[in-house]
């Protein structure tokens, strides 16, 4: 099946002051890693005995509150922002950073900063970045999940500043939770015996029309231009509204059609704010149809940097469009085509010469006869592809190449050729591999490297050359050298000749025809110029200018070919709308045609939008417009305010390319021993959302206020209330006996659902989840997000929008479920077909939604569906044991590591099992007897094969004759979600799907066998998401043996998806410690401390992308440790605490009220009350687990006794309510077991 989403590599733009390349490094993305993990001979990957009984002790702590210090755990970052609105991040170092507001999935920077004043000190609020102005000295920060809250230290203020920064959140509430705004609430207090004037204020550039490309330089963006900061005055907040004047859209005369290569095509992505008349593609190989548009005339091919591999196919059909009447324009800052072979078209005596053949030095087809062999790294033979453990190789030429991958990433190497004499100008290869200057090809004359080159990060190989003409006649020798352990630590080097052209000799030729000048060299000149070096023009060539660049060009048959000397757009500015309208412009000048560029923004742009920053203190004052900080700051420094805005003077546009900067600041008078408050709030508006293909989608939350101005309003009018309830939410949830990492694991993961680059809702109401921030991979996929609980638990009405999409939109007329789906999505099926592991969990979350529902109507509606949805898994089952399902599937199982699975699988078959058991509840549920009964029996049928075909003693593995010689299978590999299917099933209430021994077997080796508890020198592939001295749960060993040569994709990782999801199955098998010591290391990787392999910041754990979604499995861990299920249609409680039930108190999230759950046993017996925090939980019937059978049970609510009934079996004891009751804030529900 071919795949759009490719997740072994990078997956969207990477995190903040990590460059691409270094986090390729720092990773291993797009690496292969090591032939066999962990294999180093026998090591067991285990910590030193005390230090791991230290590290246990730590376990069961219930007040170890993290703290984030400024200059230790710079890598501490909370976002702020709404579901689906989007988001910035606060820091320890008082930073705001990672901008992405603007609805583009790339993260920006936004010039921010608060600043404090007290006493005779004044301070910027931060320990780096921002301006050069006095920092405070120490910074603090501890983050309870949605409040930060930071504490500032100096010895020159005389006064305590502590900062708590949140966006409006409560369960439940989607639309309090929806808003997009930013609170920083700044607590004063006052120790000493003076009272201290206090002023605190908030500067920020109005970043309208940016779009998170390219950097902000002192007020100007390219998209810049007629932004207005206007100041406003509320009854409940004053501030800056930001905005900009809407310019005009872009116009052409007429229609031009543009052609360019796949280096730009990032030109065409959304938004396509050029005119209707203007045609843009970028290929990635020339279309068949030809490079014209209906009018060769007003047709350009535009060669921008074009690399000196083009293939002659393009300049082929360029040529031919010219020749018809179009346009080929060579343009750049480097052309490395034309500089490649700018010998070749007449810059010298031996361009001037018929090139003789080239001479092949080595292809490799016959070994390494002539070459000597040093070290491990390049095996014995040249290898005849890829290698074991590698990413695809491709783009090398016959059978064979240099590949130093043998025996993974850390062996090392040198090849040293024959000598020869250097008799041509140039010698070229193929080069691929790894990009540091340990992986070279060399050139040595005379004991002297003389010139060398490295792969670029990339598998596949590329032309490479040296142009070596002053050294002709000398002795020379070729040396590839892999010196390199880890990631990219290999190169691929394949066909070495020895030419008379840089080139391919069609490429020259062509070259050579079209080209209007001849020269020897392309020099930049300055930073938008080239010089062409040794230039000679061919007859018939003109100079002139076209969007202030000069161009040289020829007329070839009916069109012309034209080098405009420099850059008409730089590739990284290809999505900036100002930039790419500036190009169109240059392009259309060129052939004659009039294009009119915006002005500024257009009211269509991502970038195009509103914020407000406003303050609800005392004696404020509002600075809206300015572009000096360092003016501004003196003012503020000197007199603890910023100057008065104007009472009538109208707001000015800024000049194109250019913004303003506004400032708010607020003074309290904070008395000997008092402590005040003053909040600043910080909004925005941004309504224009794209899909892929440019189709506008809005935002959801847009529609809920004109502007940012309006969210400030209502955000500061409705301030107390927001916070009481954001707090609230706080104090409950941490009001709790669990352990407070536990806690902290579970609202930090939780916060994902509130990053716009995992949850987003359009216009529509329709609701959409990547898998990884900055749009990773297409929403919504459904193997991770049968992960997720977390969502599905806070905010159900999110959760049953996206089961409506699935079985509205994506279920296929079989019913299978499809995987992925374009957005807006269609009513009909779109994306990938069903993946197994998937589509099984749809039925499963749809099951999982109807409980978690108020009444029956979810299951009669979605039945129908759901039905078919199971008979789909069955008619997969029939088709794979010869027409009657046995309830295993066998067939082609693609599923959530990237590749099928052959054969029986407990993780495919198990989740199976899984949805048979969701459908024969849910038939049952709504008088399907005949449909409960025929899943039942398959059920039954399948649990005995898959016991019969996968056990072997201790776990089950698959049954796979052939899985050594077939691609990305594990044979009698232990994998770490083998029993995902039995995990599903408890969360559901549906009980074992398999023995409880082996059920509990299977995981106890899934823990001696994958968990390692010292991770030092694991070989991590293809990726890395732990380092050394990290603990962490290996997806897939093999303690038995029998490991293929190429296993299961991802089988050496770590996802904290996967550990969430096996630490709370454990946990529900009763094996409490092993479940929390994994959940514990996983949380410990992400310390806030940044370093190799990832960034580690504590609500950012990275998978195929940061803030992944299936580590919201966490939510899992809660739902374990109080043994809680809720049946809302029939109004059952499950609560059975598996951690330190004699005192246990915890927080839970019902279809319409949460709160807390307590159960205290003692001497008298054993207390259970329900405290409703907000909203309403309707109970019928109370499920309970008790010590002892009880004597006597008592209910009460709000201290009234309630008529109930109650049996036990065993130690379940369950009571009845005569009558239905609903829990309110206002009475808790009691029940004494005595």
């Amino acid at each position: 099946m071919t795949r759009k989403c490719d997740c072994a590599g990078a997956c969207g733009p990477q995190w903040p002051e990590v460059s691409r390349r270094e986090f390729i490094e720092l990773t291993g993305i797009g690496a292969a890693g090591a032939i066999l993990a962990g294999s180093a001979g026998t090591r067991t990957f285990a910590a030193e005995p005390a230090a791991l009984e230290a590290w246990k002790a730590t376990l069961l702590d219930p007040k170890a509150r993290r703290v984030y210090k400024s200059g230790t755990h710079d890598g501490a970052r909370m976002h702020l922002g709404g579901i689906g609105t989007g988001n910035f991040e606060i820091g320890a170092d008082g930073q705001l950073t990672t901008w992405q507001l603007f609805n583009t999935l790339r993260d920006g920077e936004v010039p921010f900063a608060f600043v404090a004043r007290a006493g005779k000190a004044a301070r910027l609020l931060q320990t780096r970045g921002g301006p050069d102005w006095p920092r405070i000295r120490k910074i603090s920060m501890t983050g309870e999940y949605p409040l930060a809250t930071l504490r500032f230290e100096d010895p020159e203020l005389p006064v305590r500043i502590e900062l708590t920064a949140f966006s409006p959140f409560a369960p439940l509430d989607t639309k309090l939770s929806s808003t997009p705004a930013a609170v920083f609430a700044f607590r004063v207090h006052n120790p000493g015996g003076a009272a201290q004037a206090v002023s605190l204020g908030a500067l920020m550039l109005n970043p309208v029309g940016y779009d998170a490309i390219g950097p902000i330089e002192d007020h100007a963006h390219p998209n810049f231009g007629g932004n207005v900061n206007e100041a406003f005055d509320g009854p409940a907040a004053k501030g800056v509204a930001f905005r900009a004047v809407p310019a005009a859209e872009a116009t052409i005369d007429g229609e031009v059609w543009i052609a360019t290569l796949s280096n730009f095509k990032d030109l065409t992505k959304p938004h396509r704010d050029w005119p209707s008349g203007l045609r843009v593609e970028a290929h990635e190989k020339p279309p068949q149809g030809g490079l014209t548009g209906k009018e060769p005339s007003r047709s350009l091919i535009w060669m921008e940097d074009a690399p000196a591999d083009l293939s002659p196919t393009w300049l082929e059909r360029a040529k031919a469009a010219v020749e018809a009447g179009a346009t080929l324009v060579f343009s750049g800052r480097e052309m490395p085509l034309l500089k490649a072979l700018g010998t070749a078209p007449g810059g010298g005596d031996a361009s001037r010469r018929e090139a003789r053949p080239d001479v092949v030095f080595e292809d490799f087809e016959d070994g390494y006869k002539n070459w000597k062999v040093e070290g491990k790294a390049f095996g014995d033979v040249p290898p005849a592809g890829t290698l074991p453990g590698q990413q695809p190789v491709s783009g090398f030429e016959g059978k064979r190449l240099v590949n130093s991958f043998a025996g993974g990433d850390d062996t090392t190497g040198r090849l040293i050729s024959r000598d020869f004499a250097i008799e041509r100008p140039f010698i070229r290869f193929l080069i691929g591999g790894g990009f540091r200057p340990t992986t070279q090809i060399r050139l040595v004359v005379e004991g002297k490297v003389v010139r060398t080159a490295t792969g670029r990060g990339d598998e596949r190989l590329a032309p490479g050359f040296w142009n070596v003409g002053d050294l002709a006649g000398k002795t020379a020798h070729l040396e590839i050298v892999d010196q390199q352990a880890g990631p990219w630590g290999h190169i691929n080097v394949d066909r070495i000749v020895f030419a008379d052209r840089a080139g391919d000799p069609a490429v020259v030729r062509l070259l050579g025809e079209l080209l209007p000048t001849r020269f020897r060299d392309v020099v930049a000149t300055g930073p938008s110029a080239v010089e062409l070096v040794g230039r000679e023009d061919r007859d018939g060539a003109q100079e002139g200018t076209a969007g202030g660049l000069k161009v040289v060009s020829r007329r070839v048959g009916k069109g012309k070919v034209a080098i405009v000397l420099g850059p008409i757009l730089e590739r990284h500015h290809a999505e900036i709308g100002a930039a790419r309208h500036r190009a169109f412009a240059t392009l259309c000048e060129l052939i004659g045609v009039a294009y009119k560029a915006p002005a500024a923004v257009t009211p269509k742009a991502p970038g195009f939008g509103t914020l407000a920053l406003a303050t609800t203190g005392p004696d404020a004052t509002v600075h809206p417009s300015f572009d000096d900080w360092g003016q501004a700051w003196r003012q503020f420094s000197e007199h603890g305010a910023f100057p008065a805005a104007g009472s009538s003077a109208p707001a000015t546009p800024t000049a194109p390319g250019k913004s303003a900067s506004g400032a708010v600041a607020s003074t309290l008078t904070v008395g000997p021993g008092e402590t005040a408050e003053v909040a600043f709030l910080l909004t925005w508006h941004y309504p224009n959302k794209y899909n892929d293909h440019g189709v506008w989608m809005g935002c959801h939350y847009a529609a809920q206020w004109q502007d940012a101005a309006a969210v400030a309003r209502d955000t500061a009018a409705n301030l107390a209330a927001y916070r009481e309830k954001t707090e609230r939410f706080r104090r409950i949830f941490y009001d709790s006996t669990l352990p407070y990492w536990l806690l902290d694991c579970l609202t930090s993961q939780a916060a994902i659902l509130r990053h716009v680059g995992i949850v987003f809702r359009i216009a529509s109401g329709d609701v959409y989840g990547w898998e990884g921030s900055n749009g990773c991979c297409d929403p919504t996929c459904t193997h991770v997000w049968g992960y997720e609980q977390s969502l599905s638990r806070l905010f159900p009405d999110l959760e049953r929008d996206m089961r409506r999409i699935d079985f509205r939109h994506q279920q296929l007329p079989n019913g299978g479920i499809n995987n992925r789906t374009y957005f807006p999505s269609p009513p009909r099926p779109t994306g990938e077909r069903p993946f197994a592991d998937g589509h099984a969990s749809c039925i499963l979350k749809a099951y999982r939604e109807a409980l978690n529902h108020p009444d029956d109507s979810w299951l009669k509606d979605y039945w129908p569906a759901v039905k078919k949805a199971v008979e789909y898994l069955i008619a997969r089952d029939a088709a794979g044991s010869g027409g009657e399902p046995d309830g295993i599937l066998r067939d082609d199982q693609w599923n959530t590591y990237d590749e099928a699975l052959h054969g029986v699988t407990a993780f495919i078959s198990g989740y199976y099992l899984a949805a048979l058991r969701a459908g024969e509840a849910w038939a049952r549920r709504v008088g399907d007897e005949a449909a409960a009964t025929r899943f039942a029996a398959i059920r039954e049928k399948g649990a005995e094969n898959l016991q019969t075909l996968c056990w072997n003693g201790e776990y089950f593995e698959q049954k796979l004759d052939s899985y050594k010689t077939m691609h990305g299978e594990v044979g009698p590999g232990c994998m770490s979600d083998q029993l995902i299917g039995q995990w599903w099933a408890h969360q559901l209430g549906l009980g074992h799907l398999l023995p409880k021994e082996k059920v509990v077997s299977a995981l106890k080796a899934v823990f001696k066998h994958n968990w390692k508890t010292d991770l030092t020198g694991w070989k991590h592939m293809p990726r890395a998401f732990a380092g050394d001295g990290d603990k962490g749960l290996i997806i897939c060993t093999w303690p038995k043996g029998g490991r293929p040569d190429h296993v299961m994709l991802y089988s050496d990782e770590v996802w904290t998806g996967i550990e969430y999801q096996v630490a709370a199955h454990l946990i529900y098998e009763g094996l409490v410690e092993e479940g929390l010591l994994i959940a514990k290391a996983a949380r410990d990787r992400y310390d806030g401390i940044n370093r190799p392999p990832i960034p580690r910041n504590p609500w950012n754990e990275i998978e195929c992308g940061g803030h992944y979604a299936r580590a919201m499995s966490s939510w899992s861990l809660l739902l374990a440790l109080s043994g809680y299920e809720y049946d809302g249609p029939a109004r059952v409680l499950t609560f059975a605490p598996r951690l330190t039930p004699e005192n246990f108190k915890a927080f839970f999230c019902a279809p319409e009220g949460w709160g807390s759950l307590v159960q205290t046993r003692g001497a008298e017996g054993q207390r259970n009350t329900i405290s409703v925090a907000e909203g309403r939980f309707p109970i019928a019937e109370l499920v309970l687990q008790a010590a002892q059978p009880p004597k006597g049970v008592a209910v009460t609510l709000g201290g009234n006794p309630v008529p109930a009934a109650s049996t036990a079996d065993g130690d379940r004891v369950r009571i009845s309510l005569t009558a239905s009751r609903v829990v309110t804030a206002a009475e808790a529900l009691t029940v004494v077991l005595s």
